[in-house]
């Protein structure tokens, strides 16, 4: 009989220890709405060679193959004008999470023409890196992509009320909620942005020194500070026939180096305001984003990459050669005038 209620008791304490601990247990604050879908290899060849396509607001649509590779997620925000109110985001998981694993985290910025509450606009471009994304050079990581309301970009704040409601700051806490939910690695978080969405990852770098690894901005123009980037890899790209000023850029990417920082920059001579392509399909830089850890920060600090263009590279490495090559010449020219003359006296 004491034997009876000895197990009942233990029995009876392992229920209330799990109530309890399901209590302490935060409710899950990201809900997804629908799952990614798996998408064929011809699917995924097609759209690494498609352009992305302009939207009637001057912005572009999103790849639906990319689409098809992110969830549909939700998160549940207050803050000035949001009550409860769900918004919704994308989100790119690996196939399997493995449960002793942590993950990188990368944080996509949109332009501003990519605007809306479609939940697809945000991740437009993002074709150029679908290798990393579905196909052959496939990456485990996190992304998220959250979108601007209309007529807003990530600073604006509609109200003033609480912490606020900038499409910036829910950006980042929603980054957060990731962190809490899932399993990643918080000294492999990134954020890279095109356009105004760059503007906001120099805006969330330096708002938070030392939180992110890695951070990549597309054709932007650089912020006033350089001194709170000093802690993270990054990397900007911007072409020298782009409304947006080049030179102003590059001296940025020198001042960060010399508060020392490892910052670099590549700049293209030709492209306007298309530098996402060269930047994802080219450059690789979301591959290169995903591996940056806050424990070994990226390449040597200091370095300016410059694209130049077929002429610059004849010119610059063609010359050399030839030199070479008619020393070359010479020296056999010489050589066998050497043997004929000793020939001829033979």
């Amino acid at each position: 009989m004491t034997r009876y209620f000895f197990v009942l008791s233990i029995f009876i304490s392992l229920i209330l220890y799990r109530q309890i601990q399901a209590e302490k247990t935060p409710p899950r604050k990201i809900i997804l709405l629908e799952q990614a879908k798996q998408i064929s290899e011809h699917a995924i060849k097609k759209a690494s060679k498609s352009e992305s396509e302009l939207n009637e607001d001057g912005g572009y649509n999103a790849n639906i193959s990319v689409i098809d590779c992110f969830a549909a997620m939700e998160y549940c925000y207050t803050g000035g004008q949001y009550v409860n109110q769900p918004i919704k985001f994308r989100m790119l998981m690996p196939d399997k999470i493995q449960p002793d694993k942590k993950y990188p985290l990368i944080l996509w910025l949109h332009g501003s023409g990519e605007s809306g509450d479609d939940n697809k606009r945000q991740l437009a471009h993002m074709q150029s890196a679908i290798e990393t994304i579905a196909g052959k050079n496939k990456q485990d990581f996190f992304m998220i992509a959250t979108q601007c309301p209309y007529n807003t970009d990530w600073s604006h704040s509609v109200s003033n009320e609480g912490k606020g409601d900038a499409p910036l700051t829910i950006a980042v806490e929603i980054l957060d909620a990731v962190i809490q939910e899932y399993p990643i690695d918080t000294n492999k978080l990134g954020t890279l942005g095109f356009c105004s969405g760059g503007s906001a990852a120099w805006n969330v770098v330096s708002k938070y020194p030392g939180r992110f690894a890695s951070m990549a901005a597309f054709s932007t123009s650089p912020p006033a500070n350089p001194h709170n980037f000093k802690q993270t890899a990054i990397w900007a790209f911007n072409n020298k026939d782009d409304s947006i000023p080049w030179k102003p850029m590059e001296q940025f990417i020198n001042s960060i180096n010399a508060a020392g920082g490892n910052a670099y920059v590549t700049l293209k001579e030709y492209g306007g305001h298309n530098t996402w392509k060269n930047a994802l399909q080219t450059e690789n830089v979301l591959d290169w984003a995903i591996l940056q850890d806050l424990k070994k920060i990226g390449y040597p600090a200091g370095i300016v990459i410059y694209h130049r263009t077929a002429g610059q590279t004849t010119l610059l490495f063609g010359l050399p050669i030839l030199i070479l090559l008619l020393l070359q010449i010479i020296s056999v020219v010489s050589k066998n005038s050497k043997h004929d003359f000793k020939k001829n006296d033979e």
